[in-house]
């Protein structure tokens, strides 16, 4: 049976959407072969779900670059373990592969260093035995791993690489990411070897723009639910980690606003999750309207994977308080589980990154607290029709889905 391994190199708990796709990817490709996940050497597996048919290898070492910002003294440590890693991966490839002149000639050019992460995928070759037909999934695919799946095909392992990108690069690192994409077109290896993928139409255009090649579109696989339109009462839920810039600040003043006007008609779901302390004021807010109000229902902490799914259930309307930065160029994963969950949005208005996401108009525009209370009441009011909506788009995602390249190729 030939394995999948998922890879987040970054990866270092389960606070987010990166893994959820890990846990979502580990059922859909279980009847395709034996799922491995690696992950960070950080990442921390306490209370999280692990389904029991993955293997976790927590291994990526992500570099210590860190301590020399937090203490300039750490520069010995930090050259100690560069030079412990050269050494390591030297050694592994001299005893264990065949060296070969395309490869020696890319270490030459490159002053004999390697990508990072590479010095960890040694300990991978030698854990799992990776064999022709095995498939390697990068899920989050920056330029360290477009670098390292150029070395990974110059070793000739026979694997197959899959670059989901999440994000276009910054301006400095697109010229770096427009050589290894001609690299791989020269060679022959693109679409044959390693298959590049990105998430919507916007970010496949301008990947067409720097490097005039046409990669395909991926879809992440979720879990669907559908809505009940017999509804006396309606859920507003507000998922995910209390950060300034996913809006946290703004839930006490939606609270109350809504409150003044439907208070019959509402309640709230609200996770607070990792405030930090310069958010304290917003939180200790948040529960005192709990007291005030019995429409108020606050979960405290980390929610895991299943109870994630069942809560989205449960929500009727999802309000995207995120600053409009954040959304400029990339989106947020509650916006693809309102979709398969059949959930109205309420996002920030000139967020034409999230908007393109969607084919119907399941979501309504807002800028200012009113703005969203107000769009909160027109969705309450015409619940039938947003649900008629939302339920095409969710069906719009599955055909997606079904079609999707990258999923095509693994089953």
């Amino acid at each position: 049976m030939s394995k999948i391994i998922l890879v987040e190199c970054e990866l270092k708990g389960g606070k987010g959407h990166h893994y959820d796709h890990l846990v979502e990817n580990s059922f859909h490709y279980k009847n395709s072969g034996e799922i491995f996940w690696v992950l960070n050497k950080d990442f921390k597996k306490d209370n999280l779900y692990i389904p029991e048919h993955v293997k976790v290898h927590n291994i990526i070492d992500s570099g210590d670059r860190k301590l020399l910002i937090q203490n300039p003294k750490n520069i010995l440590k930090i050259l100690y373990l560069s030079f412990k890693n050269f050494i390591f991966s030297y050694f592994f490839l001299i005893s264990n592969l065949k060296l070969n002149k395309s490869f020696l000639k890319y270490i030459i050019k490159n002053y004999f260093t390697f990508p990072k992460y590479f010095s960890s995928f040694c300990k991978i070759f030698r854990k799992l035995d990776l064999k022709k037909d095995d498939k390697i999934i990068f899920q989050t695919s920056r330029i360290n791993e477009i670098e390292l799946a150029h070395i990974l095909l110059l070793l000739n392992l026979g694997v197959e690489i899959h670059l989901r990108i999440i994000q276009l690069h910054r301006k400095k690192k697109l010229s770096k990411v427009n050589k290894l994409f001609k690299n791989f077109l020269e060679n022959d290896d693109l679409f044959r070897k390693v298959y590049v993928y990105t998430e919507t139409d916007y970010q496949k255009d301008e990947i067409k723009k720097l490097t005039n090649i046409d990669i395909e579109l991926f879809y992440n696989n979720l879990t669907f639910s559908e809505k009940d339109l017999n509804k006396t009462k309606y859920t507003i839920g507000i998922l995910g980690e209390s950060r300034f810039d996913k809006g946290f600040y703004k839930i006490p003043e939606l609270i109350k606003n809504l409150n003044s006007k439907i208070l019959n008609k509402i309640n709230f779901i609200i996770q607070i999750n990792n405030c930090p302390d310069s958010l304290s004021y917003v939180k200790s807010e948040i529960n005192e309207l709990s007291t005030q109000y019995n429409n108020i229902k606050i979960i405290n902490g980390y929610i895991n994977f299943f109870e994630y799914r069942e809560l989205l259930k449960k929500i009727d309307i999802i309000p995207l308080l995120h600053e409009l930065d954040q959304l400029k160029y990339c989106g947020s994963g509650i916006v693809f589980s309102s979709m398969v969950n059949e959930i109205p949005m309420i996002i920030p208005k000139g967020a034409i990154y999230v908007k393109k996401f969607y084919a119907y108009q399941s979501f309504i525009e807002a800028e200012s607290i009113n703005d969203y209370s107000s769009s909160v009441i027109e969705i309450v009011d015409n619940y039938k029709k947003f649900i008629e909506e939302t339920k095409k788009q969710s069906a719009f995602y599955k055909k997606k889905l079904l079609n999707d390249p990258l999923n095509n190729r693994i089953m």
